[in-house]
């Protein structure tokens, strides 16, 4: 089994040159979806098909993360496209299934299999004067399930019966039985449990690699136990869906950056002295650093700059200032801690030592607060603008893709395996 390349960002371009317009930047990098509302601008389908995340840098650039891929196909324009998948079966004359039909299957499956969504996405983002692009992610974890059943009620509902197998050492020409779990589970709760969950006896896949982007081929090899012929050789003929044999699902971790949110303190120093020297007075100029939090809590939050000394400006999503605070508590609590900076210019810090009154030394130590006398700006009675700016930092945004088997024919003694063209659903998802 050969690891297909992985698809970076350029090399995706030239795939999908027809319908998709990549750019990349040095420094750019997907915003948090809270900060965004790109997603917003698509339709439902689009957001059904795909996660989107805007860009900290370009306004116009949109990355996707497809919600579904499938079976890799090549020359998908043309009447008769070639899906990267084969299934045959063989019966082994020796081991441990010796006279038994065993099937053999081997293909790649491809995040980006879908056209027809992806032609989608790329029309309404051009309505829209946008780009897209495949979503760089810093993790990718895949999974396989075989036997994909319905979950009700958080459980499967399964019988398991244990089947003796008799095996002989190789070595010592020994004997011995083994028990070995089958389970089975049922359609509805009026079926028998007949549907066997016990499909693959060997399978292998290379995983979708991480530091990368979301176009990724995943090849894959499996053999499955005795029984499983019927219902491939059945599914080779309709074209119908895998789910119940093989499914995948790669799970993505996305490193986005949060929006820097800004913020103005429009300060006039004698007022505040004014209201510092009050304030003090009234707890005998010696505060403790409770009253002074709630002092400050105070002042920040005052609308009247002339009355109060301090008034707070937060930047609009419209580019200008306004009293409005942003909807982010993290932000608003951030921007009170410029209350720092004030109480250093405001109020001078003594500490003092406290005696045990058990005759030893205490370590313990306490701070009070005094008016401090910054002569600078009460005697120039400087008016200020205190800049602040606020970023919550990366965060990692969690998104999947599930891969499904669906659309193919052939196999087996025909040998190649087709794309089911007589059927309109699948012709669409591969762009016709």
């Amino acid at each position: 089994m050969h690891r297909s390349t992985v698809r970076t960002v350029a090399t995706y371009s030239v795939l999908s040159s027809a319908f998709l317009t990549v750019s990349a930047s040095l420094h750019a990098a997907p915003m948090a979806p809270a900060d965004n509302g790109i997603s917003g601008k698509f339709s439902a389908q689009v957001n059904a098909d795909f996660i989107l995340l805007g860009d900290t840098d370009d306004a116009a650039l949109v990355y996707f993360v497809p919600q579904r891929g499938g079976v890799a196909v090549d020359a998908r324009s043309s009447a008769n496209p070639l899906p990267q998948f084969q299934v045959s079966s063989y019966t082994p004359n020796f081991g441990f299934f010796e006279g038994e039909i065993l099937t053999c299957l081997g293909g790649s499956l491809s995040t980006l299999a879908y056209l027809d969504g992806l032609k989608r996405l790329e029309d309404e983002a051009k309505a829209l004067q946008l780009r897209v692009s495949p979503a760089p992610v810093a993790t990718a974890v895949t999974k396989f399930l075989v036997g994909a059943y319905e979950v009700s009620n958080g459980r499967l509902d399964i019988s398991c019966k244990k089947t003796p197998f008799k095996v002989t050492n190789p070595k010592t020409g020994v004997e011995v039985t083994r028990n070995v779990p089958e389970c089975t589970t049922r359609s509805d709760l009026n079926a028998p449990y007949d549907l066997d969950l016990n499909v693959m006896y060997k399978f292998a896949s290379l995983p979708a690699v991480g530091n990368s982007v979301v176009a990724q081929s995943i090849p894959f090899q499996a053999i499955t136990l005795p029984g499983a012929d019927a219902t491939i050789r059945s599914l080779m003929q309709t074209g119908g869906q895998w789910n119940n044999i093989l499914t995948g699902r790669v799970n993505w971790e996305i490193t986005a950056q949060r929006k820097t949110r800004q913020a103005r303190y429009h300060i006039n120093w004698e007022q505040v002295f004014e209201q510092a020297s009050a304030f003090a007075a009234y707890h005998s100029n010696a505060c403790v650093d409770i009253e002074l939090k709630g002092f400050f809590q105070k002042l920040t939050q005052c609308k009247k700059e002339d009355e109060c000394g301090i008034r707070v400006e937060y930047l609009q999503a419209n580019g200008t200032w306004g009293d409005k605070a942003p909807d982010n508590a993290a932000f608003v609590n951030a921007s009170n801690e410029v209350q720092k900076r004030l109480q250093d210019e405001l109020f001078t810090e003594v500490r003092n030592r406290s005696q045990s009154q058990l005759g030893r030394v205490s370590e313990k130590s306490t701070s009070q607060f005094t008016l401090r006398a910054n002569y600078e700006k009460i005697l120039f009675s400087r008016n200020e603008v205190v800049p602040f700016a606020f970023n919550e930092g990366a965060v990692s945004v969690a998104a999947a893709t599930d891969l499904n088997i669906a659309c193919l024919t052939g196999g087996f003694e025909e040998g190649r395996v087709s794309w089911n063209m007589n059927d309109a659903g699948c012709k669409a998802l591969i762009g016709q």
